[in-house]
């Protein structure tokens, strides 16, 4: 899969600390940054994608990239950790400019660490009727002094839309005159149709149980369920832990007729294998992310194995859906997984803010354009957060997966929970549930425990 982590030698972490330290305000007599440098954290796509604007763009300003802003890149292994936090906290001068998740997005704007991009405190002015509405909400969060200001502002400028959609096998589908299925029976008639006639079909449905919060947080929400509440904590009450049983036991259910049985679950932990098994055609469908389809493309491009039964065109043989919900539930959920463009505040106030800001939009305006997400649209399938962006995109991948999911009449979108704390609880009980080593019922009870 093409993860979206930023990455870079573990050296990194030094340069990051030794910068928190030297340029906080309580280092007032260190020499300050250049006045005309940006500092930003990027990930392997966002450099890619400036490469290759670099060589075909008319925009000479992204051959000089480089000379302009400085990059750090983040090591898988630390963004987990959320290492630039401590800049934030710190008031740090670095970095200046963050590639954040929604849910980080959130907890950091609620905090008062990040600039304002709209409204009469902004310095960037960002037009939030520029974006689709879907994936602008999602950057848009409840500012500080919410006690003085009603509404939502928005905190960070999406680079795209991402999240969580259910891929399927069109193709048999259309062969035995089957629609995409809209809730769990309708999957599971599905599943009991085509498994006993093509034999090499051994799952119907696969999922990644490593991120398998992910796919739940859709999943329960469809069963009526919600975790967080206006910043509280509501899954302790009686409508949303039978809510979370209820999704829970659906899924478990279907382990060892449709899912893999929970001593094979483990095999699927890697990315490769589920990748694998879904282009040997050994599965119906899988949840995961809108890149699936264009990470399966590079796959089999690379692939010299051909499997009798299995995928060798995905225009042709892969279709995009909604996850399904619960009979007799109208609505379907998808979780907002996409990255963006925030600006820690102490730029705004920095010796030197009315340059770094001008630069700042500089950025932006390079990082958050019709040609930019155009052509990550076609790089690795990213569905454009710009409307601008959205009416002149031509693939017909990316479309159909954000009329079919994103913008349809029935969807909702949502933020997963924001806090990190408490998504490593729910995941760490929710995989041991998956693997059969918890009951549904003692999941729910030994996460109310420990957040309690």
């Amino acid at each position: 899969m093409r993860p979206r982590l930023l990455k870079t030698p573990v050296g990194w972490l030094t340069v990051l600390l030794l910068s928190c330290l030297l340029w906080s305000l309580g280092c007032g007599t260190q020499e300050p940054l250049p006045a005309s440098e940006v500092t930003y954290t990027f990930d392997k796509d966002v450099q890619d994608l400036i490469t290759l604007l670099a060589q075909k763009s008319k925009n000479n300003a992204y051959r000089d990239f480089d000379k302009k802003f400085t990059g750090l890149y983040v090591p898988k292994s630390l963004f987990n950790q959320e290492p630039f936090v401590l800049g934030l906290s710190t008031e740090s001068r670095i970095p200046a400019i963050l590639l954040l998740t929604a849910k980080w997005v959130k907890r950091y704007g609620e905090a008062g660490w990040l600039h304002e991009m709209e409204g009469p405190r902004s310095q960037i002015k960002f037009d939030r009727n520029e974006l689709m509405p879907e994936v602008a909400t999602a950057f848009s969060v409840s500012p500080p002094d919410s006690s003085t200001r009603k509404g939502q502002i928005l905190m960070a400028v999406p680079t795209g839309i991402c999240g969580n959609v259910l891929f399927f096998r069109q193709d048999l589908l259309k062969r035995y005159h089957l629609q995409p299925p809209r809730n769990w029976d309708e999957l599971k008639a599905i599943c009991r149709k085509i498994l006993p006639q093509e034999k090499q079909v051994k799952y119907g449905l696969l999922l990644q149980p490593t991120r398998f919060v992910d796919d739940f947080y859709a999943i329960f929400w469809g069963f009526g369920g919600v975790v967080m509440e206006n910043n509280r904590f509501v899954l302790g009450s009686v409508q949303n832990q039978d809510a979370f049983l209820a999704a829970l036991k659906e899924v478990l259910n279907l382990e060892g007729t449709i899912l893999p049985a929970a001593k094979d679950m483990q095999q699927f932990d890697s990315e490769v294998a589920l990748q694998q098994s879904f282009l040997k055609g050994e599965a119906l469908f899988v949840i995961h992310l809108n890149y699936f389809a264009r990470d399966l493309v590079d796959v089999l491009r690379q692939s010299k194995i051909k499997t009798p039964g299995g995928i060798t065109n995905i225009a042709d043989q892969v279709g995009v859906a909604p996850i399904p919900s619960p009979a007799g539930q109208a609505k379907q959920y998808t979780n907002i997984d996409s990255l963006g463009w925030a600006v820690n505040n102490f730029a705004a106030t920095a010796w030197n803010a009315l340059q770094v800001m001008a630069d700042v939009k500089k950025f932006l305006k390079l990082l958050v354009n019709d040609e930019y997400q155009l052509q990550a649209a076609e790089s690795w399938g990213e569905v454009p957060s710009l409307r601008s962006a959205l009416k002149k995109l031509t693939d017909k991948e990316v479309l159909e997966i954000y009329n079919t999911v994103f913008a349809a009449p029935n969807i909702v979108t949502r933020v997963p929970p924001s806090s990190r704390g408490l998504n490593n609880i729910m995941e760490k009980q929710l995989v041991a549930a998956l693997y059969g080593q918890q009951t549904p019922e003692a999941a729910l009870q030994e996460i109310l425990r420990e957040l309690k």
